[in-house]
């Protein structure tokens, strides 16, 4: 992997150079971490540490240059660290980044939107907020906001947003209930044990020592971690490691009908009626009903239930999946999905799996409308008598 700008790594000084560019080609090199991962951990570790001088700048760089980000999804990692990380450190890696940008040729103008609440529930775990919400319910309420709102937005992956949630609690050293409540959702999410791992060793560039503590403490994280939901032992004895598969997807009919009129909050109940033509990694017909809280000018929420008929990579049955969402101005409706335990059927039996989607006006559809979706999906062990 070509690194960016290495002579000026190496000017600093010739030993520290050639360690530093060591480290840079093992972290940059193929692996079972993607290379916009990878980028996302190291630039929220930068903002962790408030590093936002050359390694800063280099990370931006191979981020644009080597891991297919833009710079609206670099400005999306940081929106998303910045609760976490601190927002004035936050701030002033805004103003690092829009010097930066010029200095590579990008503008560094922003066109992004604030989504109006309500928002998607935050992604997690039920009992994570719990002791603070004993202590402070009024701080536990304000990171459950913010977390709704962010975790919703579109621009990264779950994966990603993940991987930088992490970057935040290992960089800094915060290592207590957060980082249990993260390494949890990354399981949930898929993310494997083997992937959490390497992880820690990108991280280790900003302190082998947190690294070394971190490690073992999400080895002790992962030992009492439930693993119902795809955790330490449910993926295993079937053979199928997480799998990511892309796919789009045509609403071929499309049915509204107002449930309840908007009253003063402007907020109306409505519900919408979908079939969904599946192409790609899924391949098959969904049935779909969604509830909206939609104001008069279309932006919202939505809840959903939908009932896929098909094939996952080849894989024929059917399973269940509930859904959360966002309407927001463009047109544009983004969120995330997850596969109802126990729902596959046939060779879908045990499928379980977490999915982000994105849908736009695409007047060449049926309904004019087109949706997007990426499943990372494994198959749990079947219970046998």
């Amino acid at each position: 992997m070509e690194l960016v700008s290495p002579d000026r790594v190496m000017r600093l000084d010739p030993v520290f150079g050639a360690m530093g560019l060591e480290a840079a080609r093992s972290i940059w090199s193929p692996s079972q971490l993607s290379m916009r991962e990878k980028a996302c951990l190291l630039l929220a570790g930068d903002v962790a540490v408030r590093e936002l001088g050359l390694p800063f700048e280099l990370h931006v760089g191979m981020a644009l240059s080597k891991a297919d980000m833009s710079v609206e999804a670099v400005r999306e990692l940081l929106r998303h660290v910045a609760p976490a990380a601190g927002l004035n450190p936050t701030s002033r890696a805004f103003e690092r980044l829009a010097d930066v940008l010029v200095e590579l040729g990008h503008r560094p103008e922003s066109n992004a939107v604030r989504t109006s609440t309500p928002h998607p529930a935050a992604p997690y775990p039920a009992d994570a907020l719990g002791a603070l919400r004993a202590a402070d319910p009024k701080l536990a309420l304000a990171i459950e906001r913010q977390s709704s709102e962010l975790w919703a937005r579109p621009g990264l992956s779950h994966r990603e947003r993940l991987f930088a949630s992490l970057a935040i609690d290992i960089a800094s050293g915060a290592l207590g209930r957060a980082f249990a409540a993260h390494a949890r959702m990354a399981l949930g999410a898929g993310i494997t044990v083997a992937e959490m791992h390497e992880a820690l060793r990108v991280l280790a560039e900003y302190s082998t020592v947190r690294a070394w503590e971190a490690t073992l403490v999400l080895e002790s994280a992962l030992r009492s971690a439930p693993t119902s939901r795809g955790g330490l032992v449910a993926r295993g004895e079937r053979g199928r490691e997480p799998r990511t598969v892309e796919s789009s997807v045509e609403v071929e009919r499309y049915e509204r009908s107002v449930v309840n009129e908007a009253d003063a909050s402007g907020l109306s109940i409505v519900e919408t009626r979908l079939v969904e033509k599946f192409t790609g990694g899924i391949v098959g017909e969904g049935k779909a009903t969604h509830l909206r809280l939609e104001r008069a000018d279309g932006t919202g929420t939505l809840i959903c239930y939908e009932r896929i008929v098909g094939s996952v990579a080849g894989l024929t049955g059917s399973f269940l999946l509930k859904a959360e969402g966002a309407m927001e101005p463009g047109p544009v409706v983004h969120g995330r999905w997850e596969i109802v335990d126990r729902s596959g059927t046939a060779e879908l039996q045990g499928l379980n799996g977490h999915a982000e989607f994105s849908a736009d006006r695409d007047e060449a559809s049926p309904t004019g409308w087109r949706a997007r979706t990426s499943l990372m999906y494994w198959l749990e062990p079947l219970l046998t008598s």
